[in-house]
């Protein structure tokens, strides 16, 4: 049977992408990529619909997914590698007409599905973080600057207008850490965070101007 090699996750947060202007954070997936024989999981580069022509002809099979801590993400793709592996194992590459595009066995579809169920994916691979059954110690959470922060962060960590970068990114990891273990994820991430303790040292610099 093919064998599959995982590359695993090396950071906490690796899934979690939100881009400014956007509501919410992009979109996380497992990845088969049949040629390559590899597991990975990722979030989505891209903004709207769109997918590379190798997902789109078949040769990058991605299964949608919460967006996972790197720990989650590791071990959930070391339970389904077994499945992957008999996907590796059944599929072939033809000519459909208009280009080339990838065709799984019937060994490979059956056990696709199981990687479909197993991450809790409805009809058509498809499923929401509430339904896909993860547990919220499994899943990063991302909280809003609102509901993050009260407003006193300047007077609570000494922030001056002489407060470097390198502080400012130590005081956003504490209040991320405190967010985190008053939570029920291990991991919590807070968008717009470095931008408001900047914007405060900024106000301060204004206010001595």
């Amino acid at each position: 049977m093919a064998e599959v090699k995982i590359i695993r996750c090396t950071e906490p947060t690796e899934l979690h992408r939100h881009y400014d202007g956007q509501n919410e954070s992009q979109d996380a997936y497992i990845e088969l990529d049949l040629r390559q024989g590899s597991l990975l999981a990722d979030y989505d580069a891209e903004v709207g619909n769109a997918a590379p022509p190798a997902v789109h002809h078949g040769f990058e099979r991605r299964y949608p997914i919460p967006v996972l801590t790197g720990d989650a993400a590791n071990r959930v793709m070391e339970e389904i590698a077994p499945m992957a592996a008999r996907v590796l194992a059944d599929w072939e590459e033809i000519w459909d007409g208009n280009n080339m595009v990838a065709r799984l066995g019937e060994a490979a579809r059956a056990a696709e599905a199981e990687i479909e169920e197993h991450l809790g994916l409805g009809p058509g691979g498809h499923g929401s973080e509430r339904d896909q059954g993860f547990g919220d110690s499994d899943v990063v959470a991302e909280w809003d600057i609102d509901g993050a922060t009260n407003g006193y962060e300047a007077e609570e960590h000494g922030i001056t207008t002489e407060t470097s970068d390198e502080r400012l990114d130590e005081i956003a990891a504490k209040i991320t850490r405190d967010l985190a273990e008053c939570g029920d994820s291990p991991v919590a991430v807070v968008h717009g965070l470095d931008k408001y303790l900047r914007g405060l040292r900024a106000n301060l610099a204004e206010q001595s101007a």
